[in-house]
């Protein structure tokens, strides 16, 4: 099997694979709105003690050297309104639209609309292949509460899934 081939099928394969939907932003002051964002559809955690998760970024990304700059991010978990949000940031400007953000001083944005998010601290950046993988430790969240329908993708199409939402769950600012 020539290496295209096992590449594409790999790929065509993992479509299969339902996931949900992030945005990953950092704060950057030489990009109008202070943002520099990318969609992710691969973070899971990794730990609850300490709080860890991680996410996989392309090597020659633009996102990667302001991430690396930054070393303080945020995971956006998209509800099924912001899909477009996601197309804007996933590299499909032109079919998408740009998130509305909030900018603290010292930390990284939090979209607006999102069913929750993570702000995170870089604990461990490592190259593996073609991405390198970002492992990041949870310094505040952040939910809308009840949750909105969730974004998922899943074999190259958007989909909503609604979201049942649990009692103890609380917002925070």
């Amino acid at each position: 099997m020539s290496t295209i081939a096992t590449h594409a099928r790999f790929r065509s394969l993992m479509s299969r694979f339902v996931t949900g939907v992030t945005v990953i932003a950092v704060a950057s002051e030489d990009r109008q709105p202070g943002v520099v964002a990318m969609t992710a559809s691969a973070v899971c955690p990794v730990s609850l003690d300490p709080l860890l998760l991680l996410f996989c970024v392309r090597n020659e990304s633009s996102f990667l050297p302001y991430l690396q700059q930054s070393q303080i991010f945020s995971v956006n978990i998209l509800s099924s309104s912001q899909d477009a949000v996601s197309r804007y940031y996933g590299g499909q400007a032109h079919h998408g639209t740009e998130g509305t953000w909030k900018l603290k001083a010292a930390s990284a944005p939090v979209l607006d609309g999102a069913n929750a998010t993570f702000v995170c601290h870089v604990a461990n950046l490592q190259r593996l292949g073609d991405h390198h993988v970002v492992v990041g430790e949870v310094v505040g969240m952040h939910s809308i509460d009840p949750p909105a329908p969730a974004l998922v993708y899943a074999a190259g199409q958007y989909l909503g899934v609604e979201l049942v939402g649990r009692p103890g769950t609380q917002a925070s600012a």
